[in-house]
């Protein structure tokens, strides 16, 4: 799917540009504000303000409250040194590894389209559930233990190893000199 392709996505989704920009503001807004609508968790700082500090008894580290990570809107939090994207797709949550296997895109900025992900920089695209790269199978990303667990998010360990290999042919049609 081109860059094309997905802006026609976002643009029919969100009801046109209009929408698009309200969605961008709405993303924004600061709970204090009165545009959030009292939504006390718009904020990284309002779900993340009453988090667990240590590992719980497996080893996982909280990251959020519970309804931070919404169906359809991704985040992407730090932990360990690592940026890890969690999505919440058909109610099921997935962490994995936001750096893109092929430049470093930021997985976490990419919709769920049929439980694929694809890199907003040039459209490689990769199983949310496994990790595996469609554009390039020898290219899958790191995925990550999660859990939801007393009102928190809680990464863990790895799951699956991604490759640390980048570089390579874009997929998203255009032609590189």
């Amino acid at each position: 799917m081109g860059i094309k392709d997905r802006i026609k996505r976002r643009l029919d989704r969100h009801g046109g540009p209009a929408g698009v920009l309200r969605a961008a503001l709405k993303r924004g807004t600061s709970p204090q504000s009165p545009s959030a609508s009292g939504a006390a968790h718009n904020s990284y700082e309002a779900a993340t303000s009453s988090l667990p500090t240590e590992k719980d008894a497996d080893g996982y580290t909280a990251v959020a409250s519970s309804d931070f990570v919404q169906e359809g809107r991704p985040s992407t939090f730090r932990v360990e040194g690592r940026n890890i994207a969690v999505y919440r797709d058909e109610g099921a949550l997935y962490a994995i590894d936001s750096a893109c296997t092929h430049e470093d895109g930021p997985l976490g900025e990419s919709d769920v389209v049929d439980g694929v992900i694809t890199c907003p920089y040039h459209d490689w695209r990769f199983e949310l559930k496994t990790g595996h790269c469609l554009s390039e199978p020898s290219r899958p990303v790191t995925t990550h233990h999660i859990k939801e667990t007393e009102g928190f998010i809680w990464i863990g360990g790895i799951l699956s190893e991604g490759s640390s290999d980048r570089g390579g042919e874009h997929d998203d049609g255009l032609e590189m000199r």
